[in-house]
């Protein structure tokens, strides 16, 4: 074989086309394999928004299922609202167990490690609550 180059560059030609054609083809069909879920503010207006696309519902059926909708989402944001507040006691219970084992100087270590950990969740819920403020006024709910 006195021309590896061209074979080289055959293989290169291939393997370029293959990841222009993943590529291409996720962009075009990935979406359709990863549905969405909902965030907690989003789920009433979207499923309501899906259910009268899908199944054609008339303005008698969307008058009723609407209150439906509506109270599942309240029920589902009053649990969100207690499974934080019983993770928030767990762990608070569970830091204090550690703590009472520890020596004075781990102590310090622990509570240095608590509250960086509790700085990272704060800055993650207002980076989040942001991020969802630019996203309502970019696309405003729709109304109930």
């Amino acid at each position: 074989m006195d021309k590896p180059w061209k074979v080289i560059l055959a293989f290169t030609g291939i393997f370029v086309a293959g990841i222009l054609v993943g590529g291409l083809g996720t962009l075009r069909w990935g979406k359709n394999f990863t549905p969405r879920q909902p965030r907690g503010e989003q789920f009433g207006p979207q499923m309501f928004q899906r259910l009268v696309a899908q199944l054609d519902l008339t303005e008698e059926q969307q008058a009723k299922v609407r209150p439906i909708i509506n109270q599942a989402t309240e029920e589902l944001r009053q649990l969100r609202g207690t499974t934080q507040r019983t993770t928030a006691g767990v762990l608070e219970r569970m830091q204090g167990d550690i703590a009472a084992v520890l020596t004075p100087e781990q102590k310090a270590k622990f509570e240095t490690q608590v509250s960086q950990a509790r700085e990272r969740i704060r800055h993650f819920l207002e980076e989040r609550a942001r991020r969802i403020k630019a996203r309502e006024k970019r696309d405003p709910p729709p109304p109930k």
